[in-house]
């Protein structure tokens, strides 16, 4: 079984390397004041540096300890599903994740990148999410929503907004965060 799996992500990953951006034409936003996804005052950046030689390796583990398993909830999946009450950061940073420093005009783009538009995203996922860019957007220090990218498939979470988030997810505005985020960044 551990067999058929193993070929399963290997294929699955293959299939990842090999997939090409479809620009599906983006709708034309009318210029307008955009609203923020959240009512924040500071943004965080936590970005993992996780090969794909490290992901491999990652997935053909079986079984996990209760820390990888947290991790394969991270990573890959829709965790955690609410705003945490618990100190978010202290997580991420026990799974390696490292704390960007963002400028002021930095946090104002990735603001406006999380703004809601009157665009919507059309485009399928190929390939397993692999979240390593996570935004956590804070109100007077205390946690008010978070943001889950995967650049290389289109994935993302977003949690705690009281907006419509489904229109988010452009190839555009997901070029547009990795270039705030990671301007150098071939992956």
């Amino acid at each position: 079984m551990k067999r058929y799996i193993f070929v399963f992500i290997i294929v699955v990953i293959s299939s990842c390397n090999n997939f090409t951006k479809v620009d599906v034409a983006d709708k034309k936003v009318v210029e307008k004041e955009l609203t923020p996804f959240f009512d924040s005052d500071k943004i965080d950046h936590y970005y993992l540096n996780f090969s794909e030689e490290d992901f491999v390796k990652f997935t053909s583990k079986d079984p996990f300890t209760k820390k990888e398993k947290e991790f394969s909830n991270l990573y890959m999946r829709y965790y955690p599903d609410s705003v945490p009450k618990e100190n978010f950061e202290k997580i991420l940073l026990s799974h390696n994740y490292k704390k960007s420093n963002l400028s002021i005009n930095q946090e104002k783009d990735i603001q406006n990148v999380f703004s809601a538009k009157d665009s919507l995203m059309t485009e399928g996922y190929a390939c397993v999410a692999e979240y390593r860019d996570i935004f956590i957007f804070k109100k007077k220090e205390e946690t008010v929503g978070i943001a889950k990218i995967c650049f290389k498939c289109g994935r993302f979470q977003i949690i705690g907004s009281k907006l419509d988030t489904s229109g988010f997810g452009l190839w555009s505005e997901l070029d547009r965060l990795k270039n705030i985020v990671r301007p150098n960044s071939k992956t």
